[in-house]
């Protein structure tokens, strides 16, 4: 009867295994490739599509290599540190294209000022819009360079100015190049000085950057202290882990020792957080 029981028991057990396992693989596929495409198409206007790809690839071992590091560091904590190993595999990769967007977006209005003042110089010669944006094209470096260039080649292809203008908004957004654009429509409808408009328009990012750069130097020794105060405790605890393990037996193997560790650890997140979000203006 024993042995009916068990051999019942496994002949179950394998068949919910053959049929969960690869109904999970197909999901975890699924969401992998639809992950992949995702940010192929956020890195793609900023790199190479075969250089976007094999960095979606490296993005999609983010929660594997995160989650082994959680298990290899944290043993006695693995229950625990390989999903929130996993949990930051997956949103570190979002972080990481956010970052190299806006740090491509800045460097684009840093260079906007320099595109402006060619695009001046080439009304004032006489030349037409299309001549204008070719020249900033051909004088200028990355990112304007290639992101002008596309909207040259999107109008050679059959899309309006206007609309492909807007399609250069929508890709670095930003006031001064909202002002460029708004600036050079109204001119081809109703006509306009744009040499002098751009000319204020140099003057506003100019001014914008100095109300930036003070904000910065005010809001610097808040950031440090953000800093300080978000890796104090995780040195503290890597070290004291790292030199005498015994200091967190309480901790690691009693249900409220790791009740207490979850609770610190979500409340450095949410404190992180807010230092960090007290200490930038996103209006600039």
């Amino acid at each position: 009867m024993l042995t009916g029981v068990l051999l019942l028991a496994f002949v179950s057990v394998g068949f919910i295994a053959l049929t969960v396992i690869p109904i999970v693989e197909k999901w975890l596929a699924v969401a992998s490739a639809t992950q992949e495409q995702q940010l192929m198409e956020q890195m793609e206007p900023l790199m190479a599509k075969q250089k976007a790809k094999k960095m979606g690839y490296l993005f999609i071992m983010c929660p594997l290599v995160l989650g082994g590091a959680g298990y290899y560091f944290f043993p006695d904590l693995a229950m625990y540190a390989v999903p929130i190993g996993i949990g930051f595999g997956i949103i570190c990769p979002y972080f990481i294209v956010k970052s190299i967007i806006k740090r491509n977006q800045d460097k684009f209005q840093d260079q906007l000022i320099d595109a402006l003042l060619i695009m001046s110089s080439s009304f004032r010669g006489g030349l037409s819009l299309v001549q204008a944006l070719e020249a900033v094209v051909e004088e200028m470096p990355d990112p304007i360079q290639s992101e002008f260039g596309l909207v040259l080649a999107e109008n050679k292809m059959g899309v309006s100015l206007e609309d492909a203008m807007q399609h250069l908004f929508r890709r670095m957004p930003s006031i001064p190049l909202q002002q460029m654009i708004t600036a050079i429509l109204l001119a081809r409808e109703t006509g306009g000085n744009l040499p002098i408009i751009f000319g204020r328009i140099v003057n506003n990012i100019r001014e914008r950057k100095k109300v930036r750069q003070n904000l910065d130097t005010l809001t610097i020794q808040g950031k440090i202290q953000g800093v300080v105060m978000t890796a104090l405790p995780v040195g503290f605890a890597f070290i004291v882990y790292s030199t005498d393990r015994r200091v967190f037996d309480h901790m690691l193997k009693s249900p409220l020792g790791q009740k207490l560790l979850i609770a610190a650890f979500i409340l450095w997140v949410v404190g992180a957080f807010m230092i960090w979000k007290i200490s930038k203006f996103d209006d600039f």
